[in-house]
């Protein structure tokens, strides 16, 4: 759709459809490339409308961070979706709903869980969640007889439908370019195969599915894995760009902002747009943290980065935009800013999914 940049008058997401769907399209020929399916993780856009842009919802299988996640996606159409997060035995009765309409996948990560599994009243896929290195939730991949005793175990039950082996390399968010991406890559699935070798549960019987977009963007290759679970691909952001998963021209989704307030004392402007809309997520540059790029506004959108230009802190409403000399003279209060965000997925959910299309 075009947009009237007239109609703006807060902070708004914009996504731009032509660079999302490319994305999208890459992503899935990338897996059929390589062999793997693709599973795209729908906790970034948290969006209906976008999600048919993956295709058919009664024919993608995604993966989502909450029940009441899954529960959006089930009510619009989607009949297969896991869980990539450690099951919640709070979340019981909204499991037991999913299960009963669709196919199920719930990740666990200890025996403990199986009491939970085992009060299910329709059958799941069942995933354990490795930790290949990153170091926030899984078994640590040397923990070999743990793995085969909580996949023997849940293999007797009758509410397990199949299991798999579930891994997300999130310290690829840590290294820069595509020679630490690729680093990263190896070092996990060659700890995911090891792993592998030492299981007493045949290798048919395990469904692989790894991902995180800084190597299903970079890499083409996930030898061991049957699946690729990436998300953050359908819009990227500046900390993708600034790590070498992609590129400025990827980047599909940025939050236009007004000028609030100017102060050429200190060359900078405010802009109604803070934490609420951007989260405190960020990069480092030159030590310090910066919450967003400012970028040139074309007609329908955004093109390359200004220069000098950074949303540079961020209260509660409130934005700080350091800008160059000669950019500050031209401002007016009322004047838009198109900001780039350090992470896309948390301004998705800050908006509840919502945003305008362009």
């Amino acid at each position: 759709m075009s947009l009237n940049w007239n109609t703006i008058t807060g902070p708004q997401v914009l996504v731009d459809s032509r660079r999302s769907k490319r994305n999208i399209k890459r992503m899935q020929e990338k897996a059929e490339s390589a062999g793997v399916d693709l599973r795209p993780h729908f906790k970034t856009h948290q969006s209906v409308t976008i999600g048919k842009w993956f295709g058919k919802p009664a024919e993608t299988p995604i993966a989502v961070s909450s029940a009441s996640m899954a529960r959006t996606f089930a009510d619009a159409g989607w009949q297969d979706i896991l869980l990539a997060i450690p099951l919640n035995p709070r979340a019981l009765p909204a499991y037991n709903r999913l299960a009963r309409e669709l196919r199920l996948g719930l990740t666990i990560e200890n025996a403990e869980s199986l009491k939970t599994v085992g009060r299910l009243l329709s059958p799941v896929d069942i995933y354990v969640e490795i930790d290949a290195g990153y170091g926030r939730t899984g078994i640590a991949w040397r923990e070999h007889e743990s793995i085969n005793l909580i996949l023997e175990q849940a293999r007797k039950m009758p509410q397990v439908r199949s299991l798999g082996l579930l891994l997300h390399a999130g310290n690829s968010y840590t290294t820069r370019g595509e020679h630490g991406i690729a680093q990263i890559h190896q070092e996990s699935l060659q700890r995911l195969a090891e792993l592998v070798k030492n299981l007493n549960i045949p290798r048919n019987e395990l469904r692989i599915s790894v991902g995180d977009t800084p190597t299903c963007s970079r890499m083409d290759s996930f030898p061991g894995a049957d699946e690729i679970r990436p998300g953050n691909y359908v819009f990227y952001d500046w900390q993708q760009q600034r790590i070498g998963a992609c590129d400025w021209p990827d980047v599909a989704l940025a939050v236009a902002c007004p000028v609030i307030g100017i102060y050429p004392e200190r060359n900078e402007v405010v802009v109604h747009g803070g934490a609420v809309h951007f989260s405190k997520d960020s990069v480092s540059i030159d030590g310090k943290q910066v919450f967003g790029q400012v970028m040139h506004q074309t007609t329908n959108g955004w093109g390359s980065p200004i220069q000098g230009a950074q949303l540079v802190g961020v209260s509660q409403e409130h934005g700080k935009v350091r800008v160059p000399e000669a950019m500050l003279k031209e401002l007016e209060l009322g004047d838009l800013l198109i900001i780039v965000p350090a992470h896309s997925c948390l301004v998705m959910a800050a908006f509840n999914g919502e945003c305008t299309v362009i």
